[in-house]
C-alpha cells in the first residue's frame, strides 16, 4: 500500500494531505481565516472533517445510514473571520447531510451585538433535508455583559436564527421526521448561566423513542443519566485539556471530556472541537466538522 495513504476504520482509503502552512499556523495561534479551508474541499486544509459511526439502541431500521453533521463554537468575532465561516458552511453543504445540528457559542464577547446579525445570516446558508437544529452556549447568553443587556441580545440571536431557518431548542425537544421515521432531538440550555433543565427538555419525548441530545458543555452529560438519550453531542472545549473557572478565571481544572467519543453511564458523548477560536493557542486541536452515520 502507498505509504502516503492510510486506511480508516470503514475500509475506505484516504490520501494523507498535509494541512496548509498559513492556515495551520494561524489556527494554532488562535485565529481562523479563509486559508484554513480549501474552497472546493479537495485540497489540503486545516479544517478536519471527522466521520463517526454512531451506534444507537432501538434505532428504527429506516434511520440506519442517516448522516448528521455537527458543528460547534463558531465564535464569530475579530479572531474568526466571516470568509472562513462561509467556507466552513460551504463544506458542510457539500457533504450533503440529512440533518445539521449546532451546539452553541455562535459569537464571542459580543458587547454591541454586531456579530449576532452576521452569524445568523451565515447560518441561513446551511442546507439539509431534515433541517437545522441548535442549542445555546455560554457566550450566547452574554455572561460578560451587564445583566440588563443580556435578555435583549439573546433574543436578537435566537430570533435571527429562527428567521434564518435554524430551530433553537432551549430546554425543548422536537420530533424530526426523516425517511418516514421519527428521530427526537433534545436541546438543553447551558450550565454556566444556570439554564440547564433536562427534565423539562425531555418531558415530551415518548418512552422508548430514539433521542439525541444537544448540550454545549459536555459536563451536562453527567446530569442526563436516566432520561433515555441515545447520544449526547456537545462542544465547548476546543480540544483543550484544561478549562478556566467562569467565576475565578485565574483558576483552572482538568477537563473530564476533551474531544472525541466517550461512554458516560448508559449513553454516548461526543465532544466536537469547534470551528472557531477565542484568540488562545491550541496546539494540534484542529477545527472540526463531525459527520455521524447512524447504525
Amino acid at each position: 500500500m502507498d505509504s502516503r495513504r492510510k486506511r480508516n476504520p470503514l475500509g475506505r482509503v484516504k490520501p494523507r494531505r498535509r494541512p496548509p502552512i498559513r492556515g495551520s499556523a494561524l489556527g494554532t495561534l488562535g485565529f481562523c481565516t479563509r486559508w484554513a479551508v480549501d474552497r472546493h474541499g479537495t485540497g489540503p486544509e486545516w479544517l478536519e472533517v471527522t466521520e463517526i459511526d454512531l451506534r444507537l439502541r432501538r434505532l428504527p431500521e429506516g434511520l440506519r445510514g442517516l448522516r448528521i453533521a455537527q458543528i460547534s463554537d463558531l465564535h464569530y468575532s475579530n479572531t474568526v473571520s466571516g470568509p472562513y465561516l462561509a467556507r466552513c458552511i460551504e463544506r458542510i453543504n457539500r457533504l450533503d447531510p440529512d440533518l445539521v445540528v449546532l451546539t452553541g457559542d455562535y459569537i464571542t464577547y459580543d458587547f454591541r451585538g454586531r456579530y449576532r446579525h452576521k452569524v445568523t445570516t451565515l447560518l441561513g446558508r446551511l442546507t439539509s433535508r431534515g433541517g437545522v437544529y441548535a442549542c445555546l452556549g455560554n457566550h450566547d447568553y452574554g455572561m460578560q455583559l451587564p445583566a440588563r443587556q443580556r435578555p435583549l441580545l439573546l433574543r436578537r440571536l435566537t430570533e435571527g436564527m429562527r428567521r434564518s431557518g435554524v430551530r433553537v431548542l432551549r430546554n425543548q425537544s422536537a420530533r424530526v421526521d426523516v425517511r418516514g421515521q421519527s428521530l427526537w432531538l433534545v436541546g438543553l440550555g447551558d450550565l454556566w448561566p444556570g439554564d440547564f433543565h433536562p427534565r423539562r427538555a425531555f418531558a415530551q419525548v415518548p418512552a422508548g423513542e430514539t433521542a439525541l441530545a444537544l448540550v454545549h458543555n459536555p459536563r451536562g452529560a453527567d446530569r442526563m443519566q436516566g432520561f433515555g438519550a441515545g447520544a449526547v453531542l456537545s462542544g465547548h472545549t476546543h480540544g483543550s485539556l484544561v478549562e478556566r473557572m467562569p467565576r475565578t478565571p485565574w483558576k483552572a481544572r482538568r477537563r473530564p471530556y476533551t474531544a472525541g467519543l466517550y461512554t458516560v453511564g448508559e449513553t454516548q458523548l461526543y465532544v466536537n472541537r469547534g470551528l472557531g477560536r477565542i484568540g488562545r493557542a491550541r496546539l494540534g486541536a484542529r477545527p472540526e466538522i463531525t459527520v455521524f452515520t447512524l447504525r
